[in-house]
C-alpha cells in the first residue's frame, strides 16, 4: 500500500463532495496506461492502483461503496491488494456494457452521472446514450483537478523520493557516457538505476549530436533513444523521468563528451541563473506565471530568446 489510510480517506471525502455539490447519481473514472495532460490521472488518484494494460473503470456512488472493473483476473487481484476499493470485478465482453449494467443495478436510470469526457471514447458515449437515454453525462474532470493540485505533505514526500530516482539515473548516465556508447545503452543505465530503487515506469528521452552555437538545426532534441553511437565533441541531452508510486518527476540534463563546447556552456550558464531567478518567486501568493516572467526577463536581458517549453508540473501525469 503506497498511500496511508488517512490520505486515502481524505481523497475519498473530496471526491464524494463533488457528487454532492454536482447532484450526481454516480461518477465513473476511466484509467489508462498512458501519460497525458493531466486527464489520465483521475483514476490513479482515487484508486491508488496501477494499470498495466488497456483500461479500468471505477464507479463511485454517493451512498454506497465504489466498484472497480478490471479487464483481467491478474489486474483484478492486483487491484484488490493495492487499492482501497474492495469490490473489484472482472469484466465480461465489454467494459462499458458492464458499467451500464452496474448503474442499472444501483437503480440509476436518469439524473446526472459524472465522467471525464476527454477520456470517454466516442463508441462508449454512443452506447451509453442508446442504453441510458435519460441520463445526463456531466464533465467532472476540472473539479477533480482542483483537488489533485492541492498537494498533501504525503504526496510531497512521494515526489521527493521520485526526485532521488532522477538523480540516481543521471549519476548512472555520467558513468557510462563516452565515445562509442549508444543512446540505447545510456537510456538502459538511467532506467536500471531508477528501477532498482523502486521506479515503476520510465519516460526516458535522449538525443546526441554536434551542437554548433547559433545553429538551431544542430541542437539535439530529446526523443526516443536510437542506436546512434556517441562521438567525441557530442552534446547529449537527457530527459530523465521515472515514476515512483504513481507520481512522475523529471530531471533534464545536457553533457558534453570529450571536449568542452563554449557555446553550450554559455547557454547553460544563462539557463542556470534564470532558474535561480525563477526560484526567488516561489512564495505564498505567487503564481506559476510570476516564476516564468522572472525567468523570461532575465533571459532576454542576457540577449537570448525565451521559448517554450519551460518545464513540467509533475504529478500523476507528466503535465498537470
Amino acid at each position: 500500500m503506497a498511500l496511508t489510510t488517512s490520505e486515502r480517506e481524505s481523497r475519498n471525502r473530496a471526491i464524494r463532495k463533488i457528487l454532492e455539490t454536482e447532484d450526481l447519481e454516480a461518477l465513473f473514472l476511466i484509467g489508462d496506461t498512458n501519460v497525458g495532460h493531466h486527464f489520465y490521472g483521475d483514476h490513479r488518484y482515487y484508486t491508488d492502483n496501477r494499470i498495466i494494460f488497456y483500461r479500468q473503470v471505477v464507479v463511485i456512488f454517493p451512498q454506497s461503496d465504489p466498484v472497480l472493473l478490471a479487464g483481467s483476473e491478474i489486474q483484478r487481484q492486483a487491484a484488490l491488494r493495492r487499492s482501497p476499493v474492495k469490490d473489484c470485478r472482472l469484466i465480461g465482453d465489454s467494459l462499458i456494457a458492464d458499467v451500464a449494467q452496474l448503474l442499472k443495478e444501483r437503480g440509476i436510470f436518469r439524473g446526472r452521472v459524472g465522467v471525464n469526457l476527454e477520456m470517454l471514447p466516442a463508441a462508449w458515449y454512443r452506447f451509453l446514450e442508446q442504453e441510458m437515454p435519460q441520463v445526463e453525462w456531466v464533465e467532472t474532470h476540472d473539479q477533480i483537478m482542483k483537488i489533485r493540485l492541492r498537494r498533501s505533505e504525503e504526496e510531497a514526500g512521494i515526489c521527493r523520493k521520485g526526485a532521488a530516482l532522477g538523480d540516481a539515473g543521471f549519476e548512472a548516465a555520467l558513468k557510462i557516457i563516452r565515445p562509442g556508447v549508444s543512446e540505447f545503452e545510456i537510456a538502459a543505465e538511467i532506467e536500471r538505476a531508477a528501477r532498482a530503487a523502486g521506479g515503476e515506469d520510465h519516460f526516458t528521452l535522449i538525443a546526441s549530436g554536434k551542437f554548433s552555437y547559433g545553429d538551431d538545426n544542430t541542437l539535439p532534441l530529446p526523443y526516443s533513444p536510437s542506436f546512434r553511437q556517441i562521438g567525441t565533441g557530442d552534446s547529449v541531452v537527457m530527459e530523465i523521468t521515472p515514476r515512483y508510486e504513481g507520481y512522475w518527476t523529471q530531471l533534464v540534463r545536457t553533457v558534453n563528451v570529450g571536449k568542452p563546447n563554449k557555446g553550450l556552456e554559455k547557454i547553460h550558464q544563462v539557463c542556470r541563473d534564470a532558474i535561480k531567478k525563477g526560484l526567488e518567486q516561489f512564495k505564498p501568493g505567487k503564481r506559476v506565471k510570476d516564476v516564468v516572467l522572472a525567468m523570461e526577463g532575465y533571459v532576454r536581458n542576457c540577449g537570448y530568446l525565451f521559448k517554450p517549453p519551460t518545464g513540467h508540473i509533475c504529478g500523476i501525469d507528466l503535465v498537470e
